[in-house]
């Protein structure tokens, strides 16, 4: 296996680990649209809500996994509380 391989293999397993739910959500955009241009739309505090330096990786993984897969992920940070 090339070290590229490796590290897409890496990143589908830490991604199926930690974030199933961000997993399940890509699946459902793709399968929602057929397969063509898919967009999953999340709140920033998806992620980090607490700043966590792991949290910030796992969002940088989340988006790089769901590109390989084919979806646009935006990322909005108006919530209520802020409209």
């Amino acid at each position: 296996m090339h070290e590229e391989e490796t590290r897409v293999a890496i990143l589908q397993a830490t991604v199926q680990y930690y974030l199933p739910e961000f997993e399940a959500a890509i699946k459902q955009a793709t399968e929602e649209v057929g397969g063509g241009d898919a967009v999953l739309v999340m709140h920033q505090d998806a992620f980090a809500a607490g700043y966590d330096d792991d949290e910030y990786t796992l969002l940088g993984m989340a988006v790089k996994y769901a590109g390989l897969k084919g979806v646009t992920v935006n990322v909005i940070g108006k919530n209520h509380a802020t409209f």
